[in-house]
């Protein structure tokens, strides 16, 4: 009886991760701007009860490079007030050939916002829709945002999927301790390409 219950409980577990991993790749993106190096598209990310959106830019052609997931779009220095918004780099980086997709989400420091450390499943989500609607290499992911929201290889491999993403860095920026990266960038006021394109295997 208890093997049955296992084989059960397995089976649903896989039932229910197939599915979630099938809706954020499947999730309906709208192409709300086409360049001659990229299109820009408007993602409803599925990975909880309303959909959080994100905004993703996809080179038109080019051979697979690097792949970057923003777990924000605007960093908001309180002290003084600066705003740092994250989509000139995205379309910086998909200029270069380099898919790129921005959760529309403002994280303020120093004071931490209460929403870091609870947005793996969302991130999680839109590297799957990444990885589905771009030519991406799966050993050149890089996370830019708190550390508390990078997903962990177990939730990804949860959803079965060993293949998408194999290797991935990490920028630290706006979440608890996370001084250096998040001063630099109040302090120039954007995000250098060269800090994020500069790891080794970001080709």
């Amino acid at each position: 009886m208890k093997t049955r219950l296992g084989l059960l409980s397995g089976l649903l577990l896989l039932h229910y991760s197939l599915a979630a991993q099938t809706a954020c790749r499947q999730a309906p993106a709208i192409a709300i701007e086409r360049s001659q190096a990229f299109t820009m598209y408007t993602v409803p990310l599925p990975a909880r009860s309303v959909p959080f959106l994100a905004k993703a830019f996809v080179p038109n052609a080019g051979a697979p490079k690097g792949a970057f997931v923003f777990s924000l779009s605007t960093l908001v220095g309180l002290d003084p007030v600066i705003r740092v918004p994250m989509m000139p780099i995205a379309v910086d980086l998909a200029k270069q050939g380099r898919p790129t997709i921005v959760l529309q989400r403002q994280l303020t420091w120093p004071q931490i916002g209460n929403s870091v450390g609870y947005f793996q499943a969302d991130v999680l989500c839109a590297e799957q829709w990444l990885a589905a609607h771009a030519t991406v290499r799966p050993d050149d992911w890089l996370f830019v945002g708190p550390h508390a929201d990078v997903p962990t290889f177990e939730q990804l491999h949860a959803l079965g999927d060993s293949v998408s993403m194999t290797f991935f860095w990490g920028y630290p920026l706006g979440g608890p301790d996370e001084y250096k990266n998040t001063e630099d960038v109040l302090h120039d006021g954007f995000v250098r390409v060269s800090f994020l394109t500069g790891f080794h295997g970001i080709q």
